[in-house]
This record gives structure tokens, sequence and C-alpha cells, in this order.
């Protein structure tokens, strides 16, 4: 009777261990898989984010750098307004002077418009040293056009090489951030 005893013992606590440990396993196997769950969703939201980063990057890069050439373009209109007046001015001084200024203006009003456009954008840069040859270029072109308006020399073979580090600059950032967002070849 003893040994009987003791059997029904046995049987009871082996199927309360085996309970216990399938109920053990369940808990673990559920919070591995929340871990994942979790880990899996922490990457999902940076890639995400990284993704949002990259596009909002790429659009102002490709932004700032057709405003630069806008902005130049705009500058040298200006520059061709302003000594077609002058010209006109020294050619026919009784003239009605409005008719010849307006290209002018028209020009001026132009290029500062341009300029403003492409000020309100690079400080959206997301790059330090792209951002910092943006706003060289665009503080060239600032002042070239003050000189225009005021009569005074203009370097343009300077503002151009500005203007053209900059766009330089950018289609290098461009270039790495696609470089970068391209999968790699898996070796073969």
């Amino acid at each position: 009777m003893a040994s009987g005893g003791w059997n029904w013992f046995w049987v009871v606590s082996s199927m309360l261990l085996g309970q216990a440990t399938v109920l053990a396993s369940g808990i673990f196997n559920n919070r591995s898989q929340f871990r994942r769950e979790a880990l899996a969703r922490r990457a999902d939201r940076h890639k995400v984010i990284a993704e949002r980063r990259e596009m909002f990057e790429l659009t102002h890069l490709v932004e700032v750098n057709t405003l630069l050439r806008n902005a130049m373009a705009a500058l040298l209109a200006f520059n061709s307004a302003r000594t077609l007046y002058r010209s006109r001015r020294q050619a026919d001084p009784s003239a009605l002077l409005e008719s010849f200024r307006q290209p002018m203006t028209d020009a001026f009003d132009a290029s500062d418009a341009a300029l403003d456009a492409s000020r309100s954008q690079i400080g959206f840069i997301l790059a330090d040293n792209v951002r910092a040859l943006a706003d060289a270029a665009e503080e060239a072109i600032t002042l070239a056009v003050s000189a225009v308006s005021l009569d005074e020399p203009v370097d343009f073979t300077m503002v151009s090489k500005k203007a053209n580090t900059a766009y330089e600059a950018l289609a290098a950032r461009l270039r790495d951030i696609y470089a970068t967002a391209e999968p790699t070849a898996a070796p073969g």
C-alpha cells in the first residue's frame, strides 16, 4: 500500500511538472516573440524615418540646385537689362526713360524673387558643408545683383565659380544619398 500511495503522487507530480513546463515554455516563447516583434517595429520605424529623411533631403537638394540656377540666370538677365538700359539712355538721352527702365526693373524684380526663393530653401539642406557652399553662392549672387544695380564692376567669373562649386556639392550629395540607398549585391 505504501508503494501504491507513492505511485499516484509521482503520476500527479509528473503531470503538474509537465503542465508547468508547458506553461513556462509558452511564457518564454511569448516573451521572445514580443521582443522580436518590438525589435522589428523599431527597425521598421528607423527605416521609415531614414527614408523620409532621404526623400526630404533629396527634394531640397534638387530644389536648391534649381533655385540657385534660376538666381544665376536672373542675375545675368538683370545685368543684360541694366547694360541695355544704360546704352539706350546714352544713345538717346531725350527719350522717355520709363519705357527703357521697365525691362530693367522687371529683371531686377525677377532676380530679387529668385534670390528670395533660394534663401528660403538653403537652410533646409541637412549636410552642413553643402549648405555652406550654397550659402556662399547665394551671397555672391546677391552681392553681384547689388553691384549691377549700383553700376559697380562685377567679377562674374568669381560668382560663376562659387555657383558651380555649390552645384557640384549639391550633385555630389545627391549621388551620395542614392549610392547609400541602393541595395548592395550579395557576393557571388
